[in-house]
């Protein structure tokens, strides 16, 4: 990787972190709030966030910053080394499973902390139930969540915070995953009772991407880890 990729400040580098979640925020407290919005269910209103505030936002930070440094966006993202496809399974699988345990065991421990968080109103939260009861949205709902949360918006994710963010954090050495997966994981303004988890499950394969300096693995980690669970749900609300 090139050793001339331009170092943010810290705060610089919090900022470009954030900044993506208050769109994907906006999107869905608008498309979600039954008063002054539409009222969609939040599991709708979400997917939508990603197409109209994560996608084109983490998207124009891109452009605006290669169009500043007169080069082209793909010109911005590093961590592109090749491995063998039997290399990448090698570190796919296992960091796979290691997301999949956490997820699946982290949020029982979690909840002891999720009361500090009784002040978001229930129109605000993920509730599989309300589109079970509406069944004209079910198939709608897993399109969306199969098209934007297990494809589209997790390749952009890698791509904006493993790509493009981590390689300019160098300045803080082994550190620099650490706090990568910290920010990314609070950019989630949405689901703040989940940050526990999301950075136990997801730093192994930050850590593994830093390493071996391959985004492929993690685009391909964090999509498998999205569609598993789109699948359950989707299970659960046609069963």
């Amino acid at each position: 990787m090139s050793n001339d990729i331009k170092q943010p400040n810290m705060l610089q580098l919090v900022l470009m972190h954030l900044f993506p979640g208050l769109p994907i925020l906006l999107v869905a407290l608008v498309l979600s709030n039954p008063y002054w919005g539409p009222g969609l269910p939040f599991m709708v209103s979400i997917h939508l966030a990603i197409a109209f505030g994560l996608i084109p936002t983490e998207l124009l930070i891109l452009f605006v910053m290669a169009r500043q440094n007169g080069r082209k966006i793909k010109e911005m993202i590093f961590y592109t080394n090749k491995i063998s496809v039997f290399n990448t399974l090698l570190w796919v699988i296992p960091l796979f499973t290691i997301l999949g345990i956490a997820f699946s065991t982290v949020p029982e421990i979690e909840k002891p902390l999720w009361t500090m968080f009784d002040w978001v109103p229930d129109w605000f939260r993920i509730n599989v139930d309300i589109i079970k009861q509406q069944p004209s949205l079910v198939w709608p709902t897993v399109a969306l969540a199969l098209t934007l949360n297990g494809l589209l918006g997790p390749i952009v994710e890698e791509i904006y915070f493993r790509g493009f963010l981590l390689p300019r954090m160098n300045k803080l050495g082994k550190l620099a995953p650490l706090i990568n997966v910290v920010l990314f994981s609070l950019y989630h303004f949405f689901t703040p009772w989940e940050n526990i988890t999301r950075i136990l499950g997801t730093l192994p394969y930050v850590y593994t991407v830093w390493h071996k300096q391959n985004l492929q693995i993690g685009i391909i980690v964090h999509c498998l880890g999205n569609f598993t669970g789109i699948i359950l749900t989707a299970i659960f609300l046609l069963s």
